[in-house]
């Protein structure tokens, strides 16, 4: 069931912003997680144009460091860029699928 998969995207994106302090984006997971407890998907087309590449998500990559700190900036951006994806991809089946 594709809500069953929106949730657990959701709810890994709200984990790694948690983790990267980014309270306002974990927040709206939150809250869209439990907008679909409550059946209402009435954020998806909202968290579709956020996460859409090359769109806010863009902002939270790192790209001022220091040289040290490389290989960690890397890490972050990478694990960055593969919830954004998978946040995406999961609205646009679902925007595919309800039309």
């Amino acid at each position: 069931m594709i809500e069953e998969e929106l949730k657990n995207v959701l709810k890994n994106a709200a984990e790694y912003f948690s983790n990267r302090e980014y309270s306002i984006w974990e927040k709206e997971a939150l809250d869209a997680i439990e907008c679909i407890n409550k059946e209402d998907f009435s954020f998806v087309e909202k968290l579709w144009l956020k996460y859409a590449p090359t769109c806010e998500i863009d902002d939270l990559i790192i790209t001022n460091y220091d040289p040290d700190e490389e290989e960690k900036v890397n890490e972050l951006n990478a694990q960055l860029a593969e919830i954004a994806n998978t946040v995406f991809n999961v609205l646009d089946k679902y925007k595919d699928k309800n039309g």
